[in-house]
């Protein structure tokens, strides 16, 4: 796998961290591409930074 596009992924301790992270990663500058915080499996956000690199941020 090409390491330039591999994917990487944050964890977080809660739901409320969850919410931080993203209202954080919007600030600055990235896009959402992906919003599973209701997963009562695995809460998640999928984002693009401003490159267009994806990015995640997970409980867990």
């Amino acid at each position: 796998m090409n390491p330039a596009r591999r994917e990487r992924g944050t964890p977080v301790s809660d739901r409320d961290a969850l919410e931080c992270q993203r209202e954080r990663a919007e600030d600055l500058g990235a896009r959402l591409l992906l919003d599973r915080a209701d997963d009562d499996d695995e809460p998640l956000y999928v984002f693009a930074d401003p490159s267009g690199h994806p990015f995640c941020v997970f409980v867990g």
